[in-house]
């Protein structure tokens, strides 16, 4: 069983390459039948860029900023994610993203020590004389070996004239040798004349940072420029106002993004490489300049240009701000807490677990068990392979405004954990046979799970966002969709629910049932308006394939998990295929990643991916240990203990579906950028599942007396596999 586990993986990586090189070779390659687009038409004739360093959305009021107030009234307002190659952006960086429309960095990030601030990290300054970023070379050179692929000076590049006003500004607007064609160290004045040089003009504004007032002087000042920026402005112009980058490297924000002008009226803003408004990223705005003026928008660029006038805005000024604000907010409360909820949890998790290995061992040594702690154990442990599936839906109460949000989210995935298990053991004391009630409470929760991604990937996905176990928009991984660590949940409900409902029929009773099950999951987490999950395609077919032979107890075979394979890479590229040939503006990563492969750029991605998911395997002692953990579970599946040995003869299904589990695992791993932390997950699910399955294999149901018994295993006999 070892052997053949160990030749998937294997093959799944050799595929995966092979199919990697493929999609390298053929750029260039354009199918006759796609539509050519249209090229772009210009909307403005000037693009001006306000940049404010650590500009939040607390800092907007009618008092204090009554020209930006009036331009949100008036414009698209959004949630800046400002996310550059380091975790936290400082001005230098921010400005270099805004020009290359993909995550830059001005100095690698594995060498930024954690206690040496922005200070490192501020712009350079520039020579009146020019004039030009005398560290151009450096910059390109530095994002060079990057994993993010940004190219600095993309921007001026691209276009024939730029303005810069401040040394921040130069960033933006200088081509790849550093040169800009008009720059000034502050915007004088004759801000007209200034404004109107070039189609394009980056303007730096004094950084907002502190507390209290000094930090509204800040605010104030900033707004001050804006006043005067929006009255010099020539006319047909679009004007963005951004909070850049932080001022302080100690956490990310989100920021002010706010665009007045022609297509950007009141409304919300909308990125098409967020595609949840309104979150946009600092990655959107050369995109978004490059469309307004006219020119084409590279595909490889991270960012996409931003759309305005969205609907579902509030009338009020303030309640806009304060909805803006709150996304900040929340983000900002879920990364302080989520390190302490799963400390607590791993505390509660190990606890309980050592706790029934003890009875276990104890059991197994002829020794006495109380019954009674032995029957409330098993029960917890059903109720915390739910806390995973609770966390997403504890996002439905905004916990995040509670004075005590670590507190809160306890409290809450605490009490719909408990519920989820009243359901599951209610509904399974409707089952007269013991060893289906104990399939049926393990079904429940499984088929719970599944619901919950269901309808909140039709609704929009937005218990993912900012939830435990979800994504966040400050690290700007992905904002819609299935994440990785959620698909690893989403995905061992799946397999587990299609392992116990189809066990135990007729083979072709078996294979109905589990493709019922299979292919609405397999769908549902694919499509690019649901789960838009290109990796979990991938795992998902051959995990399938692979239960379904294990269930028929068919062959595995070479040819069979080959062919699955293939199918799984072939569907995946049918979605990314129909994706793009929609219009570029509504293309998911799938339609863009096609485009990749069709420009020759895709190896880039393949690339990125494979570096994120080796980082995350060595980032400290806790991911190894995290992966050691893994395989040492995987063992025990393969050569269980006697514990496990008797459930997997009391229930020959527990088998099947830890076999299945762990081919789940493996191929996750292989085939997503988040690596070793899936399995990890997923054990989350499985091993309190596992662990009460054993007691009750060693002494009975709960309520019932036990009809197995685990007798003291000789000192000399082997665990076997049976």
């Amino acid at each position: 069983m070892a052997r053949w586990l160990v030749r998937i993986v294997t093959l799944m990586a050799c595929v995966g390459m092979f199919l990697g090189l493929a999609a390298g070779s053929v750029g260039g390659a354009k199918p006759a039948f796609a539509q050519e687009e249209e090229p772009p038409e210009a909307i403005a004739d000037h693009v001006i860029v306000l940049g404010v360093p650590g500009l939040r959305w607390e800092d907007v009021n009618g008092r204090d900023t009554p020209n930006l107030a009036r331009m949100v009234r008036q414009g698209s307002a959004g949630s800046l994610s400002v996310r550059s190659a380091p975790s936290v952006t400082c001005p230098a960086e921010g400005w270099l993203t805004v020009g290359a429309g993909t995550y830059g960095a001005v100095i690698d990030p594995a060498e930024i020590e954690a206690d040496q601030g922005c200070e490192p990290r501020l712009p350079p300054p520039v020579p009146a004389q020019g004039p030009q970023v005398p560290t151009m070379a450096e910059l390109i050179e530095t994002n060079g070996d990057l994993r993010f692929g940004a190219h600095p000076g993309l921007l001026g590049d691209r276009l024939a004239c730029t303005t810069a006003v401040g040394p921040g500004a130069a960033l933006a607007a200088a081509n790849p040798e550093g040169t800009v064609s008009y720059y000034s160290e502050r915007l004088e004045a004759d801000a007209a004349n200034v404004l109107s040089l070039c189609p394009f003009t980056a303007v730096e504004a004094p950084a907002v940072s502190g507390e209290g007032a000094e930090r509204r002087k800040q605010v104030q000042a900033a707004d001050e420029l804006l006043r005067r920026v929006l009255k010099a402005k020539p006319d047909n112009s679009i004007v963005m106002v951004l909070g850049v980058s932080e001022t302080e490297a100690t956490q990310p924000r989100l920021h002010v993004a706010v665009v007045q002008g022609p297509t950007f009226g009141p409304g919300w803003l909308r990125s098409p490489s967020t595609r949840r408004v309104p979150y946009v990223q600092l990655s959107d705005i050369a995109p978004t300049v490059l469309a307004a003026l006219g020119n084409e928008v590279p595909e490889n660029l991270a960012g996409r240009p931003l759309i305005g006038e969205e609907p579902g805005r509030p009338r009020s000024f303030n309640h806009i701000v304060d909805e803006l604000t709150d996304t900040d907010t929340q983000a900002v409360a879920q990364r302080s807490v989520v390190g302490i909820f799963f400390v607590g949890f791993a505390v509660v998790l190990v606890l309980v677990i050592g706790a029934m290995v003890f009875l276990l061992y104890r059991q197994q040594k002829g020794k006495k068990v109380p019954p009674l702690l032995s029957k409330w154990l098993s029960i917890v442990c059903l109720g915390l392979a739910a806390v995973p599936t609770a966390t997403f839906l504890a996002n439905l109460v905004p916990w995040w405004r509670s004075e005590w949000p670590a507190l809160t989210i306890w409290g809450v995935v605490a009490a719909v954990s408990a519920t989820m298990l009243a359901l599951a053991l209610s509904i399974g004391a409707l089952f007269p046979r013991w060893e289906r009630r104990i399939g049926v409470r393990i079904s429940v929760l499984a088929a719970i799970t599944l619901g919950v991604f269901v309808v909140d990937g039709v609704t929009g996905t937005w218990l993912q966002l900012n939830s435990m176990l979800g994504y966040n928009p400050l690290v700007a991984g992905r904002f819609v969709g299935f994440g990785n660590i959620a698909f690893a949940v989403y995905a061992v409900a799946a397999v587990l629910l299609a392992t116990f409902m189809s066990y135990g029929y007729k083979r072709n009773t078996s294979i109905v049932i589990l493709t019922a099950i299979a292919v609405p999951v397999i769908i549902f987490d694919g499509f690019p308006q649901w789960g838009a999950d290109f990796g979990g395609v991938i795992t998902l077919v051959p995990t399938f394939v692979v239960l379904g032979l294990l269930i028929t107890k068919a062959k595995i075979s070479w040819l069979r998990v080959s062919l699955s394979i293939i199918a799984g890479f072939a569907l995946v590229m049918l979605i990314g295929w129909l994706d793009y040939l929609r219009p570029s503006s509504s293309r998911s990563h799938f339609g863009r990643f096609v485009a990749s492969v069709l420009d020759g750029s895709a190896m880039a991605t393949i690339y990125r991916k494979l570096m994120t998911s080796l980082e995350l395997l060595f980032m400290g002692p806790h991911t190894i240990a995290a992966m050691l953990g893994v395989l040492l579970g995987a063992y025990l599946v393969l050569r269980p203990r006697p514990s496990l040995r008797v459930a997997y003869e009391t229930w020959p299904v527990v088998r099947v579906a830890m076999i299945a589990t762990l081919v789940l695992a493996g191929f996750a791993f292989a085939t997503n950028d988040s690596g070793v932390a899936i399995p990890s997950v997923m054990s989350l699910v499985v091993l309190p599942l596992v662990m009460a399955l054993c007691t009750w294999a060693a002494i009975g149901d709960p309520w019932h007396k036990a009809p197995v018994k685990l007798e003291p295993e000789p000192q000399h006999e082997q665990a076997k596999v049976r």
